[in-house]
């Protein structure tokens, strides 16, 4: 047998074209409505940045990044307590100047802003510190705005000698009016001055706001509700200077013209980075081994170097008053060459500080550990970029474009269910190749959503289509089998496939008599509305009152039978007690006003039959086929010869002797049947 693998055209395109109807509409309603799923498109983003490394070797055999960290060590060092205190003075940072300068770094940045408030009152340490700054470049510490204006002084307030130093660290981005968001969002109008002795020294000074919690949906409004550090802010806008965040200052190296395309490339003489068409690109995620439990960039604790160069001093000076404190290690604790041409970057990683934020890994990841990975990105260029509308909106059609193909080859919900699954699986290792290896955010909440709507509207159409058919087909068996026949078959429908089925089973044919003169002498539409009459009353009988079914209405003859697809051992006695219905329905008739009188004759034999759909895969007859169903027509016309209105066999009375009254007509030779066979004509019930 051929299995049937599709869709019929007609019932196929219909279904297509409707689905694909559903597929546009509710498309582009999804994207219509993005602001509802970008949250949820924010969760996988952060789903896939935490599960998916973007790249799972060692950040250090990769980006030259060091962090040395103002860590539990460090406050907890009895040595370096003795040393320097247990406050954080500003002279310790000088030491750790002296330190670096021995080599030849990159950077050595501050993720610390050194201005002068109240609870900084260290003159001293002020003083040693710009005092080591002496013949240094490639030195940077923080600049806080703030877009209040108190505490924090705007720019004309501030001394003279404060904006010369900020003229002097402020840079020229060509074409940044292209991107109004930075004037409107991070234009900032306060800020606390780096303490005088810092003033025209060295130093040079990078925007401390160099990540922003704001998505970019809407530019003038739109917020991300998740406020998490997602998008790297390249500078900052303060009395009409632009400075550089941390990453982009240390890219830098002192270059102050820089240019911005309309297309988001920011470039200078010795490098460039993508800033994307909105200029806030995402910030790729490599984690930090606190959070991921394994090492990301190499850390080293600020009390080591600080104490390293203590011990290089002392052995170079031994005459100096802090040589003699405390006995000190005869080697440094870090050599100075393993931070030879690196990003030295400097910050706290204390829980009780207040420089943390939320992120995908933690509601309080350091703020010095999201420094280093924007520093990373900025090296790499690889910042990450959101897809293009036109992109998502390609996947989420092709996706259940996809699914249709499937629908269409194969009827199978499993089938379909599957390739909607794997669909799904497909686009999200493809957003995750697309982040790792081409820095693309490409959506997938969407496109999945769509496929399974797709999947769910195409079902919910088929399924009201099939109810639909269901019930016509209820419909029309209901007018051939009896309402208990018709549940079996709705629950068995493998009784009604190609083939058929021997049973034994009561078999009932019955003929109005004279009806081919009534139909001679009677215009079509008497004899029609004669035939609904007549049929009315006996179908009901028949698959009503006594749960029989019709196989066939002839002109005038009925063909019914009883034991298939119910096997009921009474099939007999309801096709016996059937006809004395009809009998009996048929002298009421006589009785009715406008109602021919008319006689019927009814022949009732049991035995064993081939019952089932017999024909060919394009055509099929619902049939019965064997020698009983013969006899009952045979005993049907005999009721001519003996003058009754039913006669049953042998094989019937045998079965309802002991609950039917039967007069015994004798021996009758059937025609076309060579043998005789006994026959009773049932009177009534005992």
């Amino acid at each position: 047998m051929k299995e049937q693998t599709g869709l019929n055209k007609p019932q196929g395109a219909i279904t297509v074209i409707w689905c694909l109807f559903t597929l546009l509409v509710g498309t582009l309603f999804l994207f219509a409505s993005q602001n509802i799923f970008y949250s949820w498109e924010l969760d996988n983003l952060s789903t896939r940045q935490k599960l998916f490394s973007a790249n799972p070797q060692n950040r250090s055999q990769i980006s030259p990044i060091v962090l040395i960290t103002y860590d539990q060590k460090t406050i907890g060092s009895a040595t370096y307590n003795r040393l320097f205190g247990t406050g954080l003075s500003r002279s310790t940072a000088a030491y750790a100047i002296r330190f670096f300068k021995r080599v030849q770094t990159r950077g050595v940045i501050f993720d610390i802003s050194f201005n002068g408030g109240v609870h900084y009152q260290d003159r001293e340490g002020d003083r040693a510190l710009a005092e080591s700054l002496k013949g240094t470049r490639n030195f940077a510490s923080l600049l806080s705005f703030d877009s209040t204006e108190k505490p924090s002084l705007s720019y004309q307030a501030q001394t003279p000698l404060t904006q010369k130093t900020l003229q002097q660290n402020a840079i020229t981005v060509n074409g940044l009016a292209q991107f109004p968001i930075f004037s409107e969002r991070y234009r900032y109008g306060s800020l606390l001055p780096p303490y005088s002795d810092l003033l025209g020294s060295p130093m040079r000074f990078f925007s401390a706001n160099s990540f922003t919690y704001k998505s970019i949906l809407n530019l003038k409004s739109e917020e991300d509700t998740k406020e998490e550090a997602r998008r790297w802010l390249p500078f900052s806008i303060y009395g009409g200077r632009v400075f550089p965040s941390i990453p982009l200052g240390a890219l830098l190296q002192g270059e102050k013209n820089l240019t911005l395309s309309e297309n988001g490339v920011l470039s200078w003489d010795n490098g460039k980075i993508d800033l994307g068409q909105d200029g806030l690109p995402l910030i790729k995620w490599y984690g930090h081994g606190v959070y991921l439990n394994r090492p990301v960039y190499p850390e080293v604790s600020f009390s080591d170097v600080a104490l390293s160069e203590v011990i290089l001093e002392c052995r170079e000076n031994p005459a100096q008053p802090i040589c003699g404190i405390i006995p000190l290690p005869k080697e440094p604790l870090v050599q100075p060459d393993a931070f030879q041409d690196k990003f030295n970057l400097i910050g706290f990683t204390l829980p009780n500080k207040s420089d943390t934020h939320k992120t995908i890994y933690s509601p309080q990841y350091y703020g010095l550990y999201i420094v280093a990975n924007m520093l990373d990105n900025a090296l790499h260029n690889d910042f990450v970029h959101p897809a293009p509308f036109w992109m998502n909106l390609l996947i989420s059609l092709l996706l259940p474009g996809l699914l249709l193909l499937m629908i269409w080859r194969f009827r199978s919900v499993w089938v379909s269910l599957l390739m909607a699954l794997t669909l799904a699986l497909g686009q999200f290792l493809l957003s995750i190749y697309a982040y790792n290896h081409w820095n693309l955010w490409l959506y997938t909440v969407q496109p999945v959503l769509a496929t399974f709507v797709c999947f769910g509207g195409f079902y919910i159409y088929r399924y009201r289509k099939e109810f639909k058919k269901r019930q016509q087909m209820r419909y029309a068996f209901g007018k051939y089998v009896s309402p208990a026949v018709l549940q079996i078959i709705e629950q068995h429908p493998e009784k009604v496939t190609l083939g058929g089925e021997r049973r034994e089973m009561t078999f009932l044919f019955s003929d109005i008599r004279g009806f081919t003169a009534f139909s001679d002498k009677n215009p079509p539409e008497m004899v029609q509305s004669f035939l609904t009459q007549y049929f009315s009353t006996m179908n009901k009988i028949i698959l009503h009152s006594y749960h029989g079914s019709i196989n066939k209405l002839i002109g005038d003859a009925i063909m019914a039978y009883w034991g298939f697809p119910l096997e009921n051992e009474d099939h007999a006695f309801l096709a016996v007690s059937a006809a004395m219905a009809m009998r009996e329905a048929m002298l009421a008739w006589h009785h009715e006003e406008g109602k021919l009188p008319i006689t019927i004759g009814i022949g009732i034999n049991t035995g064993e039959a081939v019952i089932g759909n017999i024909g060919s895969e394009d055509f099929m007859d619902f049939t019965v086929i064997g020698d009983a169903v013969n006899v009952a027509s045979r005993l049907e016309g005999a009721n001519k010869e003996y003058g009754t209105s039913i006669i049953i066999s042998a094989a019937t009375y045998e079965r309802v002797k002991d609950r039917i009254h039967v007069r015994q007509l004798g021996w009758a030779e059937l025609k076309g049947k060579g043998t005789k066979i006994e026959v009773f004509e049932p009177l009534g019930f005992i």
